[in-house]
């Protein structure tokens, strides 16, 4: 019976050896920026520093490369003094846009210089200072403009957001963690092993992190654990359930409070709404639209914008929005922009 054991526990170890060394041959499972097991998204480390007024901020003065999970982008990205995504401006300090936002607004997967900000600073002929920064929800939002405002003293301010991403984060807003920004729901479950955040499976003691650590030593474990911890998690999983009314109000709040502001500094405001990618996206679109026309908010919902085939401006598998995306924002936004600052020179500045 132990020389069975034996050779059973030996023929397991070199099964398992030998699936090691063939998932690392064949390159599967791999870690680091740009990998499945990649805690901190697309991001390099270090892009973010904690923020006490909204979680975290841009680090000013980064340098680095934005990597998809999917593959699909590798971009440069760099943080100028002021926190902002660098971009060399190519007209005069003023008139100036600045452009509060998640990371759309930021350009996730493409260059500063291809990102709807840029392309708007040149459509509209304009100074537009690219303030999103990625994960954000509409109340951090307010809090960088309560921040910036008295700096780059705008003449009008868009706030971008997607109705769905924002009612989340609203709920559940990302958190700053190790140089990295994780989703709250998850945040206690990551553990730092070497420059990566891995996921512990379960969230006993010593087993925990153990897991998450076995996940940075292992290939065959990264692909394992996952498998094991979500097939027991789905029995556990219930539908969720459809968002009630008032599940939009902190979203339509802060945009108000974001209006406010601005129109107490004599600027300009309006919000943009991002285009839908999914049925639940068209519903809450319509519940948010309809909250900020109550409270006179003026909008605009890309969706709503004529000629234009959006499933083709999206990176397919990421999501965020392609070059030629961002092209089509930033030129459906110029002549909007061109009317409020046409408005903006009929009333003086007011202090902010």
């Amino acid at each position: 019976m132990k020389k069975k054991l034996l050779l059973s526990a030996l023929s397991l170890f070199l099964t398992l050896l030998f699936a090691e060394v063939a998932l690392r041959i064949l390159g599967l499972g791999a870690t680091g920026r740009g990998s499945a097991w990649f805690a901190g998204g697309n991001h390099p480390r270090f892009l973010f520093q904690p923020d006490p007024v909204s979680g975290y901020t841009l680090r000013p003065g980064f340098r680095g490369r934005q990597l998809a999970r999917t593959g699909e982008f590798d971009v440069p990205v760099a943080v100028d003094a002021q926190g902002l995504r660098d971009h060399a401006h190519t007209v005069p300090a003023r008139p100036a846009v600045l452009a509060l936002g998640d990371s759309m607004t930021f350009g996730e997967g493409v260059p500063v210089d291809r990102s709807y900000a840029a392309v708007l600073e040149r459509e509209a002929g304009v100074r537009v200072y690219n303030a999103g920064v990625p994960g954000y929800g509409s109340p951090q939002m307010v809090g960088r403009l309560r921040r910036l405002l008295p700096q780059l003293r705008p003449d009008v301010v868009l706030m971008t957001l997607s109705p769905t991403w924002d009612r989340q984060r609203c709920a559940t807003p990302f958190l700053y963690k190790e140089g990295f920004i994780v989703a709250q729901a998850y945040a206690d479950r990551l553990v730092l092993s070497g420059d990566n955040l891995y996921l512990a499976e379960v969230r006993w003691p010593v087993i925990g992190p153990a897991t998450a650590h076995a996940k940075r030593a292992s290939v065959l474990m990264r692909l394992a654990l996952p498998a094991l911890g979500n097939a027991a998690r789905s029995l556990r999983r219930t539908p969720e359930p459809l968002p009630a009314a008032r599940s939009y109000e902190p979203s339509a709040r802060a945009v108000d409070e974001a209006r406010h502001i601005v129109e107490r500094a004599s600027a300009r405001f309006f919000a943009v709404l991002l285009d839908s990618q999914a049925p639940g996206y068209a519903r809450d679109r319509d519940a948010l639209s309809k909250a900020l026309a109550a409270r006179g908010v003026p909008f605009l919902a890309l969706d709503s914008l004529p000629g234009i085939d959006w499933k083709d401006l999206h990176y397919p598998r990421d999501g965020h929005w392609n070059a030629a995306g961002h092209e089509a924002v930033g030129r459906a936004l110029a002549p909007r922009v061109r009317s409020l600052l046409r408005q903006t020179r009929t009333h003086p500045r007011g202090d902010v």
